[in-house]
Parts: structure tokens; sequence; C-alpha cells
């Protein structure tokens, strides 16, 4: 489990916008700093960069739409920054050169699909994220998390694999982060999502061998479905009832509680889709674009099997 303690700690950093970091030129071969970016600032630059920044990452979007691994990778390190905001070093970014630890560590994923929808989900989810924001091929997610401050790379691995435990069930998951001095290259997303009320990430795991992104295994409850089935097709009906517009934000939430059903062995998986998906077909509003609210409803139900959920509460009539 996850322990979260309350709003930041007031004698070690006031606000989250006082934390600050180092910025590097484009070739991610320059090892030498350029200078310091406060927190405040990186944000602002990440959700409204420059117009001539937006055409570099316009290009790098088009280079994974195409696969173009060998392109996308050379856009990123000829013409963006890149920051290190969990150190500050001297005079090179080495782990013999780190003078200090800032608050953060990122988190990445990459290749995922309906990266927003689950942007919004782990920024809901957890509490300690002060930032989290698209990649430039909207295919990746990346975000700042707040620990305590630290004094050497074994106690910020600590504190990396004690929230890598958790984000390793998602798909997409890289443990690169574990790498307190590694490049996080600039980005771009108008809708980035940020708190300066983040809590403080406290659990501390210890992971001798590499991370590995793995599926959730859930064991499934014994449990006569045939009248709690029903009681989870009214949940479905009644949950797209309330859908008039902006439906992606009520059809997660809806899947995402179908889900820790479906855990609770309640319902099959593939039934519960097979619920969503009709409604989704003659539902008025969804209709208008039903792969991708399928998409979102598929990536949340599996997501929500990660929190099994009860009807024990439920009135059953």
């Amino acid at each position: 489990m996850r322990g979260l303690t309350g709003l930041n700690n007031l004698n070690t950093v006031s606000k989250y916008t006082e934390i600050s970091f180092q910025y590097y030129p484009a070739r991610v071969n320059s090892n030498e700093p350029l200078g310091i970016i406060s927190l405040e600032q990186f944000l602002i630059s990440t959700k409204t960069p420059k117009d001539s920044t937006k055409a570099i990452f316009d290009q790098i979007a088009a280079a994974e739409l195409s696969s173009n691994k060998k392109l996308k990778a050379e856009l990123k390190q000829n013409h963006l920054f890149y920051f290190t905001p969990c150190v500050h070093v001297h005079p090179f970014r080495r782990y013999a050169c780190i003078k200090h630890f800032t608050w953060l560590l990122i988190l990445d994923f990459d290749h995922i699909d309906n990266a927003r929808d689950f942007k919004y989900f782990l920024f809901d989810e957890y509490k300690s994220l002060i930032a989290a924001w698209l990649s430039p091929s909207k295919r990746g997610l990346k975000c700042l998390v707040k620990i305590p401050k630290v004094n050497t790379v074994e106690e910020f691995k600590e504190y990396y694999f004690g929230i890598a435990s958790e984000m390793e069930v998602y798909n997409g998951f890289d443990p690169s982060g574990q790498n307190a001095v590694l490049p996080l290259f600039q980005s771009w997303d108008m809708e980035l999502l940020s708190r300066n009320d983040a809590d403080t990430w406290t659990t501390k795991g210890f992971y001798p061998n590499a991370l590995a992104s793995v599926p959730m295994q859930i064991t499934p409850k014994i449990i006569n479905i045939g009248k709690d089935k029903q009681i989870i097709e009214k949940i479905i009906n009644a949950g797209f009832k309330n859908i008039s517009d902006c439906g992606h934000p009520v059809l997660r939430s809806l899947c995402l509680s179908i889900g820790g059903y479906v855990a609770s062995g309640y319902i099959p998986e593939h039934e519960a889709l097979q619920m969503i998906y009709y409604e989704i077909e003659n539902h008025s509003y969804l209709r208008k674009g039903i792969r991708g609210y399928k998409t979102t409803a598929q990536w949340a139900i599996r997501a929500g099997q990660r929190k099994p959920l009860t009807l024990s509460n439920r009135c059953n009539g």
C-alpha cells in the first residue's frame, strides 16, 4: 500500500514553486548545465512553448505515427532542451557530481494507448503528483512526484522503488527514472495538470533487480453472480443516462468502477465490455466517436481491476 502524508512539509520547502533545477542545451551529450529554471517556469514553458518549439513537437508526433524512431530521437536530441529535475550537479551531469537533490522524482510511461485518459486517472489517483503531462508523441506520459529531501542516491532510489512498485502494473511504465541524473526532454501539453498542494510520497521500496512491467494478477472471489450481474447491468445503464456531454470523464469513472466489480468476480470482463460497447453504440452522444469511447472503456475497466469493489453496501432490490 502507498503511504501519503498530508500537505507539503513547510519546514523543508514552503511552496512547490520554490523548487528549481538545471537545464541543458539541445544535444544530450552536452553534460554541462546552461542554468537554472524554477519549477513554475518549467510548467509554464511545458504548457505554452514558443512557436518554433511547437513546430519541432509536431514533427516528433508525426515521426511517432510513422514509427520512425530514428527521426524521433534525432529531433529530440538536436532541437529540445533537457532538464534534470531530481538533482543539482557541478560541473557535469554525473552521479559523482551531484551536489544536492531536489524534492522531485520522475515517472515515465511510453507507447501507451489513450494516454490523455491515463493522465487524468493517475493525477486524480495519486495526490503526490505535482504535475502530469503528455510527451511530444502524445503516446507517453511524464509525471513529477513530490518526495522528502534526500541526501544520497540510495535514499532517492528507495523512494523511487516505493512508488514504482505500484506504477509497474500499468502498461508502458519505464523504470529508468531510478537514475537521478537521467535527462528529461522538453515537452508540450496545453492540458498539463498541476497542483501546488501535493502530498509527499513517503513509502520506500527495495528492488534488487530491474523493474519489469507485469500484468496485475487478481484472484476473483467465488460469487453466485446471477442476481449480482443484473445489478452491474443496472449500474451501467444508470451511468450512461448521466452522460449528455463531456463523455470521456463520466465514461472513464463509470468503467473504473465496473473494473472493480470485474476484479471481485461479479461479472466477467468480456461481458462487462459487451454491455459497455452496446451502450456506447446506441448512445445519442457517444456514438459520434465510438472507437475513441470504446478505447477509453477498455482501458478504464482494466485499470479498475487494480481495486476490487463489492456490492455489499448497495441495495440489491
